[in-house]
């Protein structure tokens, strides 16, 4: 088996945050940064490559790299403006249907507030 490898290199992240965030760092937080980021990523290969050969597969896909991200980090929240961008996709079946959620929902906590 290969030796264990660093995916986040140290000068990458120092380049990053003093080219983008314009700000220095200091050697400890950024080697924080380093051995957190090689774990999370480690941890989201791991899990993303148990269900590629579980499906008899030997590449790893989104179909397997999107739950294990959302298993290692959660589930992202969503802001208004990409929520409205997803609902714009929906037919209107879908629409009815979510409108009907929607008001379900408003109608529960008018209901609450009683």
């Amino acid at each position: 088996m290969p030796k264990e490898m660093d995916l986040v290199k140290l000068n990458t992240l120092k380049r990053y945050i003093w080219d983008v965030k314009n700000m220095r760092v200091s050697s400890t937080s950024v080697n924080d940064l380093r051995i957190q980021g090689n774990k999370i990523l480690k941890d989201i290969i791991t899990l993303a490559a148990k269900k590629a050969r579980k499906n008899k597969r030997d590449t790893i896909m989104p179909r397997d790299t999107d739950p294990a991200i959302a298993k290692i980090l959660g589930k992202q929240g969503l802001e208004a403006d990409d929520i409205f961008k997803e609902i714009k996709k929906l037919n209107p079946i879908k629409l009815g249907k979510l409108s009907k959620l929607i008001n379900n929902h408003i109608q529960q906590q008018k209901e609450k507030q009683r």
